[in-house]
């Protein structure tokens, strides 16, 4: 397997750990060991949200930050969970390809794939904030209650939680960034990474932090598929290119502040804007 940018041990290690809704506390416990072992800084707010920060901004530098959600709707995973065990990951390779699964259930990819290529991205980067949520796959009922606070330094977000190679222009109907960023910094990215689907998604964490922070954000892709089945599974080289397509957005947006004020789409005026996105 040639992997530039995913950090395979740890993509392994992140999906072994069992997790689901309500149940994430083994991963809780994986992500402060990670911290602790890298020497950043974590939080644990009192919803059992995580929250990493690597290295230090100047004055008028901002975070990138990047997001994923914990828990997984794989309730198998609640045995290895109860008896404290990891799951025995299997690789498969498929047309060229290296596929990560459990044998007889599903492997969780929907998002410990996503947790597996923010934390390659904090291997790499120097300076980095991440956050991971609890409970989205009942509602986003983890990042409902985020602490806003600690997004007071960050210039914008770059959540992964989309199938396949897709990006999200909107989540629930809200737009995560307006055209004009858009065409300044994601459109030539499209072909780059040879993006199959540019839509708007069900609801994730980054809906809630989008309207809460009024940031520009990102939704992309981690590389799962068959998400919520038997069969879900992730595909250890779109993983690694994504980590690629998320340094070369930090690479481009830099530690500033990328503010696009919110607007309630049930109030929003129709414009051109969503006549282009659709």
């Amino acid at each position: 397997m040639n992997l530039s940018y995913l950090h395979e041990d740890i993509a392994i290690k992140t999906l072994s750990v069992p997790s689901v809704t309500g149940w994430e506390q083994m991963m809780r416990d994986f992500l402060i060991t990670f911290a602790d072992e890298h020497e950043m800084e974590h939080e644990v707010d009192s919803t059992g949200n995580v929250y990493l920060t690597k290295g230090n901004v100047r004055d008028g530098e901002y975070y990138p930050c990047v997001c994923a959600h914990m828990d997984t709707v794989q309730s198998v995973q609640r045995k290895w969970i109860t008896e404290n065990k990891l799951l025995d990951i299997k690789t498969e390779e498929i047309d060229g390809l290296h596929q990560y699964y459990c044998e007889n259930f599903g492997l969780g990819a929907d998002d410990k794939a996503g947790i597996a290529i923010c934390l390659s991205l904090f291997m790499s980067e120097p300076k980095l904030k991440g956050v991971f949520f609890v409970i989205e796959e009942a509602g986003c009922l983890g990042s409902e209650e985020a602490n806003l606070s600690w997004f007071r330094d960050v210039g914008y977000i770059i959540a992964y939680d989309s199938p396949g190679k897709e990006l999200s222009w909107a989540c629930g109907g809200s737009r995560l960034f307006d055209r004009e960023f858009y065409e300044k910094y994601l459109a030539d990215l499209v072909d780059e990474f040879k993006i199959k689907k540019f839509c708007n998604h069900p609801y994730t964490d980054i809906m809630m932090l989008r309207r809460n922070t009024s940031l520009a954000c990102m939704n992309v892709y981690a590389g799962y598929y068959h998400y919520h089945t038997n069969y879900e599974s992730c595909i250890a080289e779109e993983m690694d290119e994504a980590v690629k397509l998320g340094k070369t957005m930090i690479n481009r947006l830099g530690y500033n502040e990328y503010l696009i004020p919110y607007v309630d789409r049930m109030h929003d005026d129709h414009n051109e804007d969503d006549e282009f996105f659709f």
